[in-house]
């Protein structure tokens, strides 16, 4: 059977981890499994942690007024709900559930806290930092796009350009 710091190990963002670094890992954070269907995080509870997928698939899905909507699949080697780590007093911003059977490494502060000479700490808070660009980048890249199309592609004297709040605020439904 197969032990959990060889399925680390499979891990991309593991690739460079000494095998007893990801014994270390286990022994303070072991892999918790969620059945197939399991509600992982509800949106709008409080957030305290992330979710490191070992194994399996979990799906991001948001409440709005036109029902629900899927914005997010992770699998293994990807991060779920990692604001939670960078932001205090946060909420779940959507639902997560698990498509499929998953294994999954619970990431909090404290586990980050204890970094000091774990390598395979250390790689989890590079990965977090890369998600987080990519993230941040794909919303700029979003938002660029949307004001791009608000705005006329050539304004007439007739017509007032709504200036950058408006613009922000109708993305945000007036929440601003």
């Amino acid at each position: 059977m197969i032990d959990d710091r060889q399925i680390l190990s499979r891990l991309y963002l593991f690739r460079d981890v000494s095998p007893s670094a990801l014994l270390q890992l286990c022994s303070i954070a072991p892999p918790i499994q969620y059945e197939a269907g399991a509600e992982v995080f509800r949106q709008g509870d409080p957030a305290d942690s992330a979710l490191l997928v070992v194994e399996g698939r979990l799906l991001a899905s948001v409440q709005g007024s036109g029902g629900e909507k899927i914005v997010g699949d992770s699998k293994a080697g990807e991060i779920v709900g990692e604001t939670a780590l960078f932001a205090r007093d946060m909420r779940r911003g959507a639902t997560v559930m698990a498509a499929e059977a998953s294994r999954c490494l619970v990431v909090n502060r404290k586990l980050l806290n204890k970094t000091d000479g774990n390598e395979a700490l250390a790689a989890i808070e590079r990965h977090l930092l890369g998600t987080m660009a990519r993230r941040i980048r794909k919303t700029n890249q979003t938002m660029q796009m949307v004001w791009k199309e608000m705005t006329p592609a050539e304004p007439t004297e007739s017509m007032d350009a709504p200036s950058l709040l408006q613009r922000l605020g109708s993305l945000f439904k007036g929440r601003l």
